[in-house]
């Protein structure tokens, strides 16, 4: 059994012995406190992690689909493999995070924060990413942008180049 401790006051219990692999789909997470928390190939489709602290945390290979991440905070977060349709990252602070190889296909990204991020072969077509924070997130010719988006009038930069 662990316990996820929500600033809400309303703690989680999940009848895992690891979150990595866990199901928590559905489960609301609004205000949770997972900094550093190993949640590798974990599956939270339609988890609400409004207001979440991810900070650090390992979400690589993660189904995140239509997940509710606004507000959160996932600074230099493992995203790799990540899946992420539909979701919902408004507002969500993504500095210093990698999203190599992550599927973003559809999330909406209003005002999201991808400063200093790695998106290497990410599949960026979000929505609403023209308000986005792109300055010096890193992308390569395998990331996937919306069309008509320009990722370095947005500050992106090219990975390898400075």
């Amino acid at each position: 059994m662990i316990i996820i401790h929500c600033n809400t006051g309303n703690d989680v219990q999940v009848d895992v012995d690891q979150l990595s692999g866990a199901n928590l789909m559905g489960l609301d997470l609004h205000r949770a406190l997972l900094g550093s928390a190993i949640l590798r190939r974990s599956l939270m489709k339609n988890a609400n992690l409004r207001n979440a602290t991810l900070d650090n945390a390992d979400l690589s290979e993660a189904d995140l689909t239509e997940a509710i991440i606004i507000l959160a905070t996932l600074t230099n977060a493992n995203c790799r493999n990540a899946t992420l349709l539909h979701a919902k990252l408004i507002m969500a602070d993504c500095s210093g995070a990698d999203f190599q190889d992550a599927n973003l296909s559809g999330a909406d990204v209003y005002e999201a924060n991808f400063q200093d991020a790695l998106l290497l072969g990410a599949n960026l077509e979000c929505v609403r990413i023209e308000h986005a924070n792109f300055s010096r997130a890193r992308f390569d010719t395998r990331t996937k942008w919306p069309a008509g988006f320009d990722p370095i009038q947005s500050g992106a930069v090219i990975h390898g180049e400075v």
